[in-house]
């Protein structure tokens, strides 16, 4: 009789052990707030190969807010934390330029290119980026008016070493940049330079990027155009003769040597045209063409 009894009891304590609860129809207000730890779904290293729509997973080596996944289709996950997957139908943001797409990110970062400037601001769940023009480096129509660019005043008090300051500030000399130049004092003719922005002294040429300037082809407080053929600044070629806005005739000497001078006559009194050259006895003088 014992024997039966216990027995009985052996096989009572078997089943209670291989008793499961299904908490999907055998529960009801379940609450695991006091539970220690609770772990709702599967973790591991990577996606698994396969899923079925609703299933969840935690993957433990991703990056911070982008660890949790939902099985959006068959066999298809989805990051649900936000940014990109690591698994196939991965959401995010997508990068396109000019309609083209260039991948899918989690994280947009504006970088300010030269002459670009960005204003980013954030209300509530909306970004707004305003990019403007860094007017610094970028040349703007009121710039452009203003006319300060490309100006350069000089303040040397020198009339054979001349320097002058631009803004911005100039950092390098290049083959094919034109200046607009005003020098403050007359030129002295003969070897010439120009500093600009204390980038080293470079020498005036006229137009033909070999010949000094004479006397009178530098006259303070007028603007010249010069540009930098990478050696030399040159002096552009003038629209008229030397003369004609009433410079002072400079002797002649082998400096001026060829130059053409004009002189208009006033009322009743004709114009005159001069050159400046030699004759069979190698005096130079100015002789009159007109």
């Amino acid at each position: 009789m014992y024997r039966i009894i216990w027995l009985a009891l052996l096989a009572a304590v078997a089943g209670a052990a291989q008793t499961q609860v299904d908490l999907r129809s055998q529960s009801k207000s379940v609450d695991f707030s006091g539970a220690n730890p609770t772990k709702p779904m599967a973790t591991g290293t990577v996606l698994p190969a396969t899923c079925s729509v609703g299933q969840m997973f935690f993957i433990t080596t991703a990056s911070a807010g982008q660890n949790l996944y939902g099985c959006v289709a068959t066999n298809t996950w989805a990051v649900e934390s936000g940014g990109s997957s690591g698994g196939s139908g991965g959401s995010g943001v997508t990068v396109e330029d000019a309609g083209a797409v260039l991948g899918v990110a989690s994280t947009l970062n504006f970088t300010v290119g030269v002459g670009a400037l960005y204003a980013i601001s954030e209300v509530g769940a909306t970004a707004t980026v305003e990019s403007s023009a860094d007017t610094s480096v970028v040349s703007t129509l009121a710039r452009n008016q203003s006319g300060g660019p490309l100006f350069c005043a000089s303040a040397s008090g020198s009339a054979t070493a001349y320097s002058c300051a631009m803004s911005p500030t100039l950092t390098q000399y290049t083959t094919g940049m034109a200046l607009h130049w005003q020098p403050d004092v007359n030129g002295a003719g003969g070897p010439t330079t120009i500093n600009v922005d204390f980038l080293g002294a470079q020498s005036l040429k006229l137009a033909d990027g070999a010949t000094n300037p004479g006397p009178g082809d530098v006259v303070a407080g007028r603007l010249y155009v010069i540009w930098y053929d990478g050696s030399n600044f040159r002096l552009a070629d003038p629209d008229f003769p030397a003369g004609v806005l009433g410079e002072a005739l400079p002797t002649c000497s082998t400096a001026v040597r060829g130059r053409l001078w004009f002189v208009a006559g006033g009322t009743g009194v004709k114009d005159s045209l001069s050159v400046c050259a030699q004759d069979a006895t190698n005096t130079l003088a100015w002789r009159t063409l007109y």
